[in-house]
């Protein structure tokens, strides 16, 4: 299968490649970044919970925040996401949406006191299922292409084959069926493709012609990654306090694009077809295993400091991986129509994702309101993959040469009124190839608010807009070494409400 991926759009804080062709550069993106949701008061904060702790969500960027609980708490949050897709091609805009229903945290957390006098005064246990990407959304670009068809890069790779060109050392069909089984071989068996012969030698074409088409990429995208975490913690003298934990990371995602093409102009007399398509579908599944442990240190009543270390997670994954190639070309005005299923891929591998480091702050105001702060460090370059049956020493290589450091950060701030609190957040996830690069980077704007009842139950309500923008290109054929394919500019835009109910115990 082919790792040369391009690079890939980020969609809420998640990616699609122009080819689902896996194991590549996309697909370490796609497992190494983690954007929490959590709690309706994390995600109204921008998740910036390091140092300020308390909250439930806190476990998940630095385990020591849940010593700050002296009573027990139930969590529930659900929510509801609408993902808006602006994809421009050829000066042509598409809008596209989806809606779905999420829960983007429960828990429980556990509290045992010790003393009030002696250096351990609270130790606290919590488990919780949090929600660390959504891959669900709908994407459709369409455009008028005046330049190149796919099949022109499909005839560009040709051209590099010569076995294809020695009708005494190979039969076409069966080499592409073996080298080639998902795309070009496909296109060979629905005509899209054909040999010829003329007195230079011989020779490949398609009916397609160059340029003039019409330009449609769809994809459709479902799943999430989710992280069941085991958590201990514990306070001393109330001014330090300690965590670690376990979490292990359930990975789902499923992806159907297809590619179409048809003519510019259908009533042309010349014209050889009415319509081809390229469908590929790709489901990932798996499960991970990763580490956490932090402190945060409250020095003053207005300062709290935080750092945590989060540590490689392992993922064992299954892939399964296939695609259908559909050609309605015309023959004398009339329409002949062939279909080609490639064989099904099923792979499993493991992927390493990167070590996170976090400094956080937070700043008390007062009894009235704070101010908190994370800054995340990660190189996606340090993402690998493995396996006992596949080499993947090109892919890490391209890991390597593509993938950068970055940094994430993540700002919140909160204020009580009586028994109301008023939160606000912003975040910002640095882009997968280096600073100073937009390209896969994720921007959060969060509103919220929470009310505390007289009997220990809060609700806390918040509502986080995700944005990000990339430029892609579905297939790449050179001309003097310029790729004419042309760029797709997508636009992602998450609107996303959350409701938490909290219980003490």
């Amino acid at each position: 299968m082919k790792s040369n991926l391009l690079k890939s759009i980020v969609t809420l804080s998640l990616l699609v490649s122009s080819t689902l062709y896996a194991q590549g550069v996309d697909d370490a993106i796609f497992n190494a970044r983690k954007t929490y949701e959590g709690t309706g008061r994390s995600m109204a904060m921008g998740n910036a919970m390091g140092a300020l702790g308390g909250d439930i969500t806190a476990m998940c960027v630095n385990p020591a925040g849940l010593g700050l609980y002296r009573k027990g708490e139930f969590t529930f949050s659900t929510g509801l996401q609408h993902n808006l897709s602006l994809s421009s091609d050829f000066g042509n805009n598409t809008l596209r949406g989806k809606a779905n229903v999420s829960i983007p945290n429960t828990g429980y957390v556990g509290t045992i006191q010790w003393s009030n006098y002696r250096p351990l005064r609270y130790m606290q246990f919590a488990i919780g299922l949090t929600r660390t990407n959504d891959y669900s959304y709908h994407a459709d670009a369409q455009g008028l292409n005046p330049n190149s068809s796919m099949m022109d890069a499909y005839l560009q790779t040709i051209d590099g084959i010569d076995e294809l060109f020695d009708p005494s050392l190979y039969n076409p069909g069966d080499y592409l069926s073996e080298n080639y089984p998902y795309d070009l071989h496909p296109a060979w068996e629905t005509y899209l493709i054909d040999r010829f012969h003329d007195s230079a030698g011989y020779y490949y074409n398609s009916p397609i012609p160059q340029g003039n088409l019409h330009q449609r990429n769809e994809v459709n995208s479902k799943g999430r990654s989710e992280e069941w975490t085991f958590a201990l913690s514990a306070n001393y003298f109330d001014k330090l306090y300690l965590g670690a934990s376990m979490g292990l990371t359930h990975l789902k995602r499923s992806l159907v694009r297809t590619y179409t093409e048809t003519p510019g102009n259908p009533n042309a007399p010349d014209n050889t077809f009415n319509e081809w398509s390229f469908m590929e579908e790709l489901d990932i599944a798996g499960w991970g295993i990763n580490f956490k442990c932090g402190i945060v240190y409250h020095p003053a009543r207005w300062l709290r400091i935080g750092a945590a270390w989060h540590s490689r997670t392992r993922y064992a994954l299954d892939e399964t991986w296939s695609t259908t190639t559909e050609a309605r070309l015309l023959s004398n005005h009339q329409e002949d129509y062939h279909k080609h299923l490639s064989p099904t891929a099923y792979n499993d591998y493991d992927f390493k994702s990167p070590h996170t480091f976090i400094g956080s702050l937070a700043f008390f105001l007062g009894s009235r309101g704070l101010l908190t702060t994370d800054v995340e460090y990660l190189n996606y370059g340090s993402s690998r993959f493995y396996s006992n049956t596949m080499s993947f020493n090109n892919t890490n290589n391209e890991l390597d040469r593509l993938l950068k450091s970055t940094f994430n950060i993540r700002v919140g701030t909160e204020w009580r009124l009586r028994q109301y609190f008023i939160r606000g957040g912003l975040a910002y996830y640095g882009s997968p190839y280096g600073f100073g690069e937009n390209d896969g980077s994720v921007k959060k704007l969060a509103l919220g608010i929470g009310y505390a009842t007289h009997d220990d139950t809060y609700w806390d309500f918040a509502y986080e807009l995700t944005e990000t923008s990339t430029l892609y290109t579905p297939y790449s054929y050179y001309v003097d070494g310029v790729n004419i394919a042309g760029d797709i500019m997508q636009r992602q835009l998450r609107n996303k409400f959350i409701v938490t109910l909290k219980v003490k115990i």
